[in-house]
This record gives C-alpha cells, structure tokens and sequence, in this order.
C-alpha cells in the first residue's frame, strides 16, 4: 500500500497503543490483582470492536443509495460476526472487574467515541486504509495477549472460566463464530474452531481470545492486499509499504 498512508497509520496507531501501554503498565499477575490486569484489555477491547461497527455503517449508507458491490453481503456478515466476537472478549474482561474503574470507563468510552467517527471518514474513503488500522490493532492484540499469557501461565490455570466465557465458546451456537473464521487452515490442519483448547481454566480463555485476534489479523491483512477476505488462497503475512518510487513506476507503465 502507499507508503505515507502506510507510515502514517502506523504511527497513529502505534503511538495510541504506547499511551495505553504507559497507563495500564500492569502485566504480571504475581504482583497485580486480574482487576489490575484487566483493566488495559478492557480498554483496548472497547477500541478494538468499533472499527467493524465503523465499516458496516458507510456499507449500509452505501447500500441505501442503490451502492452495492459484489461480495458487499459476505464481507458484512462477517463483519458483524467480528464485531459480535469483540464484544464478547469485552463482556469476558468486565467479568474479571476491567471496567470497575470511573477513570477506565470514561478512557474507553472517549476513546471509541471519537475513533469510530474516524474510521467511518477513512472508510469512506479508503477501504483500505481502513482495513489497515485495523489490521495494526490485531496485530498488537494478539502480541498483548499472547505476553500477558507466557508471563502468568500457571496463575491463570489457578483460576476458574468466566461463566460468559463458557457460554459463549461451549455452550451458543457456532455460527455466528465461524463466519468471522474466513481464512481456511492449511489442508490437514484442523479447522480454528475445531483446534481451540477445552476451557478449563482462565488460561484456556486468554488462548482463545488471542487467537480471534488472530483471525481477525488474518481476516484484515487480505482484505488490505488482495480486497478479498480469503486472500485468494494467498499465504497470510502483515501489509508492507509500497516505496514512492515503485508507486511512480507503476502509474507510468498503466499511462503507456
């Protein structure tokens, strides 16, 4: 993709992502209470899920004016599904006490508040520019998740499965759950849902949400690259920069 756009996403989310960080510096469980800990996923899931309702809303403006793109119906359902999925790994965090904090709240709250209106001006624009925060934002989420899991793995197993938890990875109806799994394992590969761990523990728990965010990362980085959910049967990898000059090299040879 072009490289400013590129740069410039990344610095914004970066820098976002490093003022959460610096508040919410409470990571290891040994010294920190999981309300402590909690609290900066809290946040950072009330952040994550509004992009999804951010695309649906200029998809359904679109589609109100006659705007109907093929693959519109797919991509949206599976948008909803992300968003569904997000939403669960939130009410998963105020479970454990993230947002009994006035403070947390109103962090989060403002924070959604005013990116959500700034995804819908991007997407509006560029679709993929869009995808691209976002795909910046699982990135991170992932990497969150899978540190917080290798630094207090055997406190986690101590510690029992959030009702909510359960009934929504155990118990509700996987549909709703597979249509956010768009990217097919490699053949001979379980499929995402079928791999996940039992829930025994909230360790189990903190796996599996690090693993949507996986699939949403997945999800995202083809939509970026190849304006397809699937990625056309493309190996997943992060979006990388398209240097000015190749970008002017490349406008030349379509003008010839």
């Amino acid at each position: 993709m072009d490289d400013g756009v590129f740069q410039f996403n990344k610095f914004l989310i970066d820098t976002v992502y490093d003022v959460i960080c610096l508040i919410y510096n409470k990571n290891d469980l040994s010294k920190h209470s999981i309300e402590q800990c909690a609290s900066r996923f809290y946040v950072l899931e009330t952040v994550a899920r509004v992009p999804y309702f951010g695309y649906l809303s200029v998809m359904h403006l679109k589609e109100t004016f006659g705007n109907r793109a093929v693959g519109d119906k797919d991509r949206m359902r599976t948008h909803y599904a992300e968003a569904d999925n997000e939403l669960h790994h939130l009410l998963i965090m105020e479970s454990l006490g993230g947002n009994s904090s006035l403070f947390d709240r109103t962090l989060a709250q403002s924070m959604a508040f005013g990116y959500y209106w700034y995804v819908v001006g991007v997407y509006s624009f560029s679709e993929q520019a869009a995808y691209h925060l976002s795909e910046l934002i699982e990135d991170h989420a992932y990497n969150t998740y899978d540190k917080f899991l290798s630094t207090n793995e055997d406190t986690l197993r101590k510690m029992p499965v959030p009702a909510i938890a359960r009934k929504y990875y155990e118990e509700e109806n996987p549909f709703m759950f597979d249509l956010f799994c768009t990217v097919k394992e490699a053949k001979g590969e379980p499929s995402s849902l079928a791999s996940r761990p039992k829930l025994e523990s909230l360790y189990d728990v903190f796996v599996n949400v690090r693993n949507d965010e996986r699939e949403h990362w997945k999800t995202l980085c083809n939509l970026v690259q190849y304006e397809d959910m699937r990625g056309v049967g493309q190996v997943v990898s992060s979006t990388r920069s398209t240097p000015k000059e190749l970008v002017a090299v490349g406008a030349a040879d379509n003008s010839a």
